[in-house]
């Protein structure tokens, strides 16, 4: 019995150290789009350049993915300043300067079977409110060194407390943000 379990400790602590980790560098392109009473819109911004965490087992399988990716909220763009001038309002840019959405995720929730990754789950923190959002993975490829893939997600704007003033007291914003990410990853060289 006690060879068992010493084997079996022998074993997992070999395991674990066989387990391995990679850092990826990433960035990220985001657009945003919405609709008001009187038409469309839209903005684009992008991330501060983030790092990924891969963890493998000892057969290189990727088991976790970590990483906290930010955007500036000051550098959201719609291309009309007087839009802008009011998203920095309501996103309340003075006092909360930064969105970060956190991904610390088993690899099992990401991808299913041997299909492409599908989802990516991840907590978005935006005037100081954590929530949990399911985002949709699309158009993953994956060469050698280099990984891209689009993420998009809905974002409530009641959910997350944006308020958004009405314009000329008839003009308003909807509740539903489209967000799409175009994202890259390039493996680190060990």
């Amino acid at each position: 019995m006690i060879f068992r379990l010493s084997s079996f400790f022998c074993m997992a602590l070999l395991g674990n150290a066989l387990a391995d980790t990679t850092n990826w560098s990433g960035t990220s392109q985001i657009s945003f789009d919405g609709t008001s009473t009187l038409h469309d819109w839209g903005g684009k911004v992008a991330t501060k350049p983030f790092a990924t965490i891969v963890t493998t087992d000892a057969a290189g399988n990727p088991t976790r993915v970590e990483a906290s990716v930010t955007v500036e909220v000051a550098k959201m763009n719609t291309a009309e300043a007087k839009r802008d001038e009011n998203m920095l309002k309501a996103m309340q840019a003075t006092a909360h300067p930064l969105i970060t959405g956190i991904i610390d995720a088993p690899f099992s929730a990401i991808r299913q079977g041997d299909a492409a990754p599908s989802t990516l789950p991840l907590k978005l923190t935006l005037l100081g409110k954590t929530q949990t959002i399911t985002g949709r993975l699309s158009q993953w490829k994956q060469q050698s060194d280099k990984a891209t893939f689009d993420l998009d997600f809905d974002l409530s704007l009641k959910k997350s407390d944006v308020k958004v003033p009405s314009v000329l007291l008839f003009t308003r914003v909807g509740d539903t943000i489209k967000v799409h990410a175009s994202v890259s990853l390039k493996r680190n060289p060990s």
